[in-house]
């Protein structure tokens, strides 16, 4: 028993040396070291895209760059959105409409490619006409989340009542 009690007790506390270490970028904070501020988003697909699912993620993701405000100063970038594919898959009841995004951030300062990274997102949707709706709002979600737009607006009265968690 005084062995095993030893041997937890030396796990832990490695658990926490280890837990405990982290690796901090140079200048910045820690939660801001790759972060660019994204200043345009030009959204491109081929023909057999539809032209509303476009036009409906440039308009959202827009929203979400004209949205965003960042008390800090840091390197501007722009955003080429490629949507590759999408494809749509019928139920009983509706459908589920599924994209193949692709996403190249450019550095507006020098031209070069900062970042590419493609991702797929899915929605469902009861009929066929809002299906484009509802893959734009989450193709756009997913740039928001991963490029953090939206998150550092202006304070009002509605944020300052409910926090965004």
């Amino acid at each position: 028993m005084n062995s095993a009690f030893v041997r937890v007790l030396l796990l832990l506390l490695a658990w926490l040396t280890f837990s405990s270490f982290r690796l901090a970028p140079g200048d910045r904070p820690p939660e801001m070291a790759v972060l660019y501020d994204v200043r345009g988003a030009f959204v491109s697909a081929p023909p057999t895209v539809s032209r509303r699912l476009v036009t409906e993620t440039d308009r959202l993701v827009d929203e979400a760059i004209r949205a965003t405000f960042r008390a800090t100063l840091l390197p501007r970038a722009v955003l080429t959105v490629r949507i590759l594919e999408v494809k749509r898959q019928e139920y009983i009841v509706g459908g589920r409409f599924i994209a193949k995004v692709s996403v190249d951030a450019t550095a507006v300062g020098n031209g070069e490619t900062i970042a590419t990274g493609g991702f797929n997102v899915s929605s469902f949707a009861l009929q066929a006409e809002h299906g484009d709706l509802a893959l734009a709002r989450r193709i756009a979600d997913r740039i928001s989340f991963e490029f953090r737009l939206q998150e550092t607006g202006p304070s009002t009265l509605a944020t300052a009542l409910f926090p965004r968690f």
